[in-house]
């Protein structure tokens, strides 16, 4: 009987961690999806580390997106695909393809960013917008601006800023290392800081938040301007990285950037989120796409399994049951 309790005491503690880190799955996923990679695969780390280079715009995107919903039910930023590609031919074409163009080029999609972050509360504060309506509509003012003056052109990065994003430290993708440092940061903001803290209570509660003395606007302000912000960084990052800035170029980020964030382990019901899970995520999304790339697997039947595997991730982590 002593044995027997012992057991079930066991259970019941492991059961009781994986449900207060449900991030943990993404990366039970990513173990996974790397082992049978290595049955389809002479070099399961090549598939590996190509599949984290493209999740670094992933997660950048993510953390945004997450910082979002983390303000409650309703919150999602719908702009980001289209912030992504009007940041990137923008600050490309800022660039003038000369490396003396970078910095230049990076200030522009830092603003780009900020401003379409910002218009986006605009909305949601003084015109009474639900955010879902708001970063839709503006969405569509951002994708008509970048069909008009960018459409048609070849805009082609400097060459030391594609160098820079196809550098490797320590065998790992360089961005994908800075996209660590970064998550690192927004994991002490998030647990360190009264922005941080404010935000999560907003989600939990925005009545009981505003009558705390949070302030609820303005964190919200900083909430989008961030996620546009880091949209705009990874359009720039994007477009340098896959050698040229295209219309199309953020339109996977809009599906994904939600995905991420639920798989990831944060509450799509606000006040609760998992910063280590949008890593794990994004690593396996694209694990997931490059490991059916190699067996074969039709673009269709992709999109079919991939989204099965997300709501398998969803039913483990307990977030299909809602907010608890």
């Amino acid at each position: 009987m002593s044995s027997s309790a012992n057991t079930l005491s066991r259970i019941n503690l492991i059961n009781a961690y994986l449900s207060k880190n449900r991030w943990i799955w993404s990366y039970v996923g990513v173990v996974i999806l790397y082992v049978l990679t290595g049955f389809v695969s002479d070099n399961p780390f090549q598939t590996f580390t190509a599949s984290i280079g493209f999740s670094s715009f992933l997660i950048l995107v993510g953390l945004g997106q997450m910082l979002v919903i983390t303000n409650g039910p309703g919150n999602i930023d719908l702009s980001i695909p289209y912030t992504l590609a009007f940041a990137g031919s923008f600050s490309l074409k800022m660039t003038a393809g000369i490396d003396q163009g970078i910095f230049l080029g990076l200030v522009i999609a830092v603003l780009s960013g900020l401003i379409i972050g910002t218009l986006n509360f605009v909305l949601i504060r003084y015109a009474l917008i639900p955010p879902m309506i708001a970063t839709l509509a503006n969405s569509f003012i951002i994708r008509t601006l970048t069909i008009v003056y960018f459409r048609g052109m070849l805009i082609k990065p400097p060459k030391a800023l594609e160098h820079f994003v196809n550098t490797r430290i320590l065998g790992l993708p360089t961005l994908f290392v800075l996209m660590l440092l970064l998550s690192a940061v927004i994991h002490v903001v998030l647990n360190k800081t009264s922005y941080g803290r404010g935000i999560q209570a907003i989600g939990q509660n925005p009545k009981a938040a505003y009558l705390s003395s949070i302030k609820v606007n303005y964190y919200k302000l900083i909430t989008y301007a961030l996620s546009g912000l880091f949209a705009g960084i990874a359009g720039f990052l994007l477009a340098s990285y896959t050698g040229g800035a295209t219309l199309g170029m953020g339109g996977e980020y809009q599906s994904n950037s939600i995905a991420v964030v639920v798989v990831g382990g944060t509450s799509i019901a606000g006040g609760d989120s998992n910063v280590q899970g949008i890593v794990g995520a994004s690593i396996l999304l694209y694990l997931v796409t490059n490991f059916l790339n190699i067996i074969g697997v039709g673009a269709s039947y992709r999109s079919i399994i991939t989204g099965i595997v997300i709501v398998s991730i969803i039913l483990a982590t307990g977030r299909g049951r809602g907010k608890n």
